[in-house]
Formats: structure tokens, C-alpha cells, sequence
């Protein structure tokens, strides 16, 4: 118990300089000071897939369409909707007649509905530079020209930028802080520009494309069939080579994720397993690690006593002041420390629970259809 408390800490001492050092090397969209002059802006193609998003498709489609961005083009793909997500773009459509509208009538065989909506957006614009975004992710005015100056600036052939999470409650701002910092222990994106590295990033909130480059590795025909698309592109645009980087929004980007902790769970069961490339062994990996790390070292302080107490003291205060250190760089309080054990325990449920539904029933399945897992991996991104 000595020896994994000594090695917890060790890894906790190394994550904090890190993290600590890794996230003040990323750019911030909020401290853009200059962009450049709006006749040098490549022109740019947002392309938004939509499925039954009626709860935020109005204040999210309006703050795209009120950017300032002076060479735009806004294309929506209705995805085969059900509720009134049609009914609202065409209302909006009435007063900003430069709207551009797609609609899916038919899934093809071997395809995800989200990947296949944004090839199809893809093919339909024309854009030198293409924005994947989703339907529920409000926009400063001068968001786009903020990420236009960074990804000019920088030379990149892809930006993917971390909106603000807005979080309708306190254990769902816990359970999303949590799920952040495994996100960037995970993707460690202040490495992701090294040319040569492994890390890659792709945030489906704002992929921002060249779409030369999208071209080149073949567009979402490479991701067809992959939940975790987003970082599905990111990892193909990289490993072609192409130069990409992940830049913080400072809240000019923002999105109500998910609205409870309920529905983070449900959303997250359809990527957990995708996110470990279907494999049993990094599951089981990940939980122990999970548990090892973040777990144990709060439930020895209620077990155990003398020396290893007081490791574990030691390891669990490294492990909020982690936690405060990263939700802090976010723009968070770093109250939301309160709940970590638990969102721990509960991302160790989440990981086995959809590794056993994806094994059990042979697939998964995510807004009324289902994907086996033969399919999915016979088109997974090479």
C-alpha cells in the first residue's frame, strides 16, 4: 500500500507540471487581439449538422448567422428530424434568406448519420476554409474571426476549439469538470502541433478545416462510421501529416452539452468504448487506472491509518489541486472538486457499461438506429 501510494503521488506530482505547463502553451481565443485585415480572410463554409435539436437550434443558428465574419457561407443539413428542428430553420430561413438548407432523406449503408450529414455539407459548399460545428453551440460575433486570425496566424490546416461548457446543474458542472480533465490527461493537447507526436485532437463543437487538407485524407468518408468522429478527423488529418492545434475559447464559444448528468451518461455510452478502440483490454486498463488513481487514495482515507494515511493525504490533495488547476484554466470555480471521486466512479461505470452493451448486443445504438460493431469497424478511420 506504501509502494501505490508512492507511485500515485509520483504521478499526480508529474500530471500538475504537466498540465500546468501544457495549458498555458495553448492559445486563447478571447486574448486574439489583432485578426488580420478582412481582405485577407480565406472565405469560410459553416456546415452544422441537425437532428431533433429543437431545445437550442434557434439561439445557436442565429449566432451563427450573426457573425461578422465577411466571407461566410451558412449551411444547415436537417438530418432527418422528427420533432420541429424543420419547422424553426425555416422560420429563421424567412429572415436571413442567405441561410443555405440540406435535407437527408436516406442514410447509405456503412455511414453514421452525423458523418454523413457533414460529407454531404462538405460536397454542398464551397468554402477554401470549412467550419464543423453542431446545432446547439452559440457564438460570440466575432468568434470566427477570432479562430480565422489563429489558424492563419499559426499556419494550421486544422483548429478545433473547447467551447465553455454551460451547465444547467451542480452535479452535471461536476460530472462535466471531471470528464474534462480525463479528456486532457487523455488527448494532452498542448503536444498535439509537435509534429511526429501521437496526440491529436477533434472537438465536434468547432472543427475548423482547410479544405485542402480535408480533401486530401478523404473528408468524412475516412470517419463514416466512428461515434467519436470529431477526433476520429483530428487523428486521420494528423497522422496524413496536416498541422493542427487546440485553442481555448475563453467563453466566446459556448454550448449546454448536455442538460443533466442523465443524458451525459446516455451520450457518453455511445463514444466510451469507440474512444478505447473497441478493446476489451484498454477498458479494463482504464477502469483500474480510473479507480487506482482517483479513487482509491480519498476511500484510504477512511481505511487505513499511519504512514499510508498519510500518503493518501498527500496523493488526494495533489489530486484536487489538479483539479482545481485545470477547471481553473477553464474559466471554473474549481468548486466542482467536490463531486470528483464520484464522477470518477461514475466514467469507471460508464467505460464498462458500454464495453458490455456494445459486446453483448453486437453494436450500439444512437438516435434510433443501430450500428454493429462489424460495420463500424470495417469503416473505422485507418
Amino acid at each position: 500500500m506504501t509502494i501505490l501510494a508512492l507511485v500515485t503521488l509520483l504521478i499526480f506530482l508529474v500530471a500538475i507540471v504537466d498540465v500546468g505547463l501544457g495549458m498555458r502553451r495553448l492559445r486563447r481565443l478571447d486574448a486574439v487581439r489583432q485578426p488580420p485585415a478582412p481582405d485577407a480572410w480565406p472565405t469560410v463554409s459553416v456546415v452544422i449538422p441537425a437532428r431533433d435539436e429543437e431545445r437550442h437550434i434557434g439561439d445557436a443558428l442565429r449566432s451563427v448567422l450573426a457573425l461578422d465574419y465577411p466571407a461566410l457561407e451558412v449551411l444547415l443539413v436537417d438530418d432527418r428530424s422528427t420533432d420541429r428542428t424543420a419547422a424553426i430553420v425555416d422560420a429563421i430561413r424567412l429572415t436571413h434568406p442567405h441561410l443555405r438548407v440540406g435535407r437527408v432523406d436516406h442514410l447509405p449503408e456503412g455511414w453514421m448519420g452525423k458523418c454523413h450529414a457533414l460529407a454531404l455539407g462538405a460536397a454542398q459548399t464551397t468554402g477554401e476554409v470549412l467550419l464543423f460545428t453542431d446545432a446547439d453551440v452559440v457564438f460570440a460575433p466575432d468568434a470566427l474571426r477570432r479562430a480565422m486570425a489563429v489558424l492563419e496566424a499559426d499556419a494550421l490546416d486544422h483548429l478545433a476549439v473547447a467551447p465553455r461548457i454551460i451547465a444547467p446543474t451542480f452535479p452535471l458542472a461536476c460530472m462535466v469538470a471531471t470528464f474534462g480533465l480525463f479528456f486532457t490527461l487523455f488527448t494532452r493537447p498542448w503536444r498535439v502541433p509537435v509534429r511526429g507526436s501521437r496526440e491529436h485532437i477533434g472537438i465536434g463543437a468547432f472543427n475548423l478545416v482547410r479544405r485542402g487538407a480535408y480533401e486530401a485524407i478523404g473528408g468524412h468518408a475516412r470517419v463514416r462510421a466512428c461515434p467519436d468522429d470529431d477526433l476520429q478527423l483530428g487523428r486521420a488529418l494528423k497522422r496524413d501529416g496536416h498541422r493542427q492545434a487546440l485553442a481555448l475559447s475563453g467563453g466566446v464559444i459556448a454550448v449546454e452539452w448536455y442538460a443533466s448528468v442523465r443524458e451525459l451518461v446516455d451520450g457518453l455510452m455511445k463514444n466510451a468504448f469507440a474512444g478505447l478502440g473497441y478493446r476489451v483490454s484498454a477498458v479494463v486498463a482504464s477502469v483500474v487506472a480510473l479507480f487506482v488513481i482517483n479513487v482509491w487514495p480519498f476511500l484510504a482515507l477512511l481505511v487505513t491509518d499511519g504512514r499510508v494515511w498519510q500518503l493518501n493525504a498527500i496523493v488526494a490533495a495533489c489530486a484536487v489541486g489538479l483539479f482545481v488547476l485545470h477547471t481553473r484554466m477553464y474559466g471554473s470555480r474549481g468548486v466542482e472538486v467536490l463531486l470528483y471521486p464520484a464522477g470518477a466512479l461514475l466514467f469507471c461505470w460508464i467505460l464498462l457499461r458500454a464495453a458490455w452493451l456494445a459486446l453483448s448486443t453486437g453494436g450500439i445504438e444512437w438516435r434510433g438506429r443501430f450500428y454493429t460493431l462489424e460495420e463500424i469497424r470495417a469503416y473505422r478511420s485507418r
